[in-house]
């Protein structure tokens, strides 16, 4: 269940279970973190924590909105209120690395245009490339099954915002997503920063 938003904040705070009840311990106990990293950045717009429990692993996620990014945190334990206290450890080693950085990104003020974004997961023409055999064997065998091959379902606007490099690899590591794209404000083209299989960042450059 979610917690109410809390009127006395400038922020939205939200507490969700899944395969567990949230009590009033749990959530008096997550609030009174969340009030721990309040005095790191006046920036906050929404708080997420999410609370589930698979199995003997007990995981805790958070999200913390700001206007121009957003900060993502996992933790798992075999206890849940350890694992409340690991993501938010993580969460303050976050905003403590990068305090001065998020301080700047905020005051800068950042130029942004919207793109459209289709997503989807395959195109007809990609099976035209494989072999000739397997694409048969592969096309019997998903039209046996009752396969249908991915087509685009649905388009959004998304802004493209334009960034420093430096900028880009911050909002990388705060979100921990697996890519971003954005307009390069030192060349003014359209960028993709990645998460390479080593734990650092390449960049793609549209010419």
């Amino acid at each position: 269940m979610a917690k109410p938003a809390d009127n006395t904040n400038e922020y939205n705070t939200s507490i969700v279970g899944k395969n567990i009840e949230i009590t009033n311990s749990i959530r008096d106990y997550v609030q009174e973190r969340i009030n721990k990293i309040e005095p790191f950045t006046p920036h906050i717009l929404d708080i997420l924590v999410k609370l589930d429990i698979q199995k003997l692993n007990h995981n805790v996620d958070i999200i913390v909105k700001f206007s121009h990014f957003k900060i993502k945190v996992h933790a798992v334990t075999l206890d849940m209120y350890s694992a409340i206290d690991k993501a938010f450890d993580k969460l303050r080693a976050k905003l403590s690395k990068w305090k001065d950085r998020i301080q700047d990104h905020h005051t800068k003020g950042l130029s942004a245009t919207e793109v459209e974004v289709s997503i989807h997961e395959a195109e007809q023409d990609e099976l035209e490339h494989m072999d000739e055999e397997i694409a048969d064997a592969n096309n019997a065998t998903l039209k046996d099954s009752g396969y249908k091959i991915p087509s685009i379902v649905k388009t959004k606007k998304r802004l493209l915002k334009t960034l420093r490099l430096d900028e880009a690899m911050m909002k990388m590591e705060l979100s921990d997503d697996n890519f971003l794209l954005f307009k390069s404000e030192e060349e003014q083209k359209l960028k993709v920063i990645y998460r390479t299989s080593d734990g650092n960042y390449g960049v793609i450059a549209a010419e």
